[in-house]
């Protein structure tokens, strides 16, 4: 679906950064980049605190593994 958005220069800056970097068009890194904010909107996070260390916790989004670091690193 085609519509019109006005983005500040940054966030439009740094979207098309991604667009050049990675390949897709500018329209498929914003409707990603999107997609992933808004499906972040119904997971508020948890906070609690650590067993092991007593100390506070705050837990946003899904967790970062081993592989999604080695991915990053092999498209950086």
């Amino acid at each position: 679906m085609r519509t019109v958005v006005d983005l500040p220069p940054a966030v439009h800056r740094r979207a098309q950064e991604i667009a050049t970097r990675r390949g897709p068009p500018l329209s498929a890194v914003i409707a990603e980049l999107t997609a992933r904010g808004l499906g972040q909107l119904d997971d508020p996070g948890t906070f609690g605190v650590d067993e092991r260390s007593g100390f506070p916790v705050v837990s946003l989004g899904r967790g970062v593994t081993d592989e999604d670091v080695a991915a990053a690193l092999d498209g950086a």
